[in-house]
């Protein structure tokens, strides 16, 4: 049986082997570096490494030692919301409710700090991960392009019952009591 549960850290071959195919940062790093030029580059990430690193949560999922599965996020600057980053699962592992499990987790280990909000971007073709999260509860909260991704997904989950009806109120999508 996988077992969830938070980490402080994630082994770095482990989570490089599990992460590297789904996500293919090496390749989107050279990519974006030979486009943007190696001066702009270095100075972006000399400006990254001099920023505050904000508290991480890291959930994994092992089969016996193994990582088969992570999700990592941090609380974003001024606290309540949480941007979860990656996810990711191994293939010989999915269609398993890993996924939903982490996630599960990593709400619970949220509320319990004290979070309102949980938020997330995706590829727009990873119908998967958007369809676990629309399950969970998690609604569209807006579309964004970049460059590095191309067209992403943003999902909300409110954790407080006040926060998702503030939303709904803002996003015209309260609907009137039935007669």
């Amino acid at each position: 049986m996988v077992e969830i549960r938070q980490v402080e850290t994630f082994d770095e071959a482990a989570f490089a082997a599990l992460t590297e195919p789904v996500f293919g940062n090496e390749a989107r790093e050279r990519y974006m570096r030979a486009l943007v030029g190696a001066e702009v580059d270095d100075r972006n990430k000399a400006l990254r490494a001099t920023l505050p690193k904000p508290e991480r949560i890291r959930i994994a999922a092992l089969d016996g030692d193994r990582l088969v599965g992570c999700s990592s996020g941090w609380f974003e600057f001024g606290g309540g919301n949480f941007y979860i980053g990656l996810s990711a699962v191994d293939p010989a592992y999915r269609q398993q409710r890993i996924y939903t499990r982490m996630l599960g987790l990593m709400e619970q280990t949220v509320r319990e700090r004290g979070g309102l909000l949980i938020t997330s971007q995706h590829v727009a073709t990873n119908t998967p991960v958007l369809i676990a999260k629309l399950k969970a509860g998690y609604v569209i909260a807006g579309t964004e392009y970049l460059d590095q991704m191309g067209l992403l997904v943003r999902l909300v989950l409110h954790l407080t019952p006040e926060r998702r009806a503030l939303f709904e109120s803002r996003t015209a999508t309260l609907r009137p009591p039935a007669p």
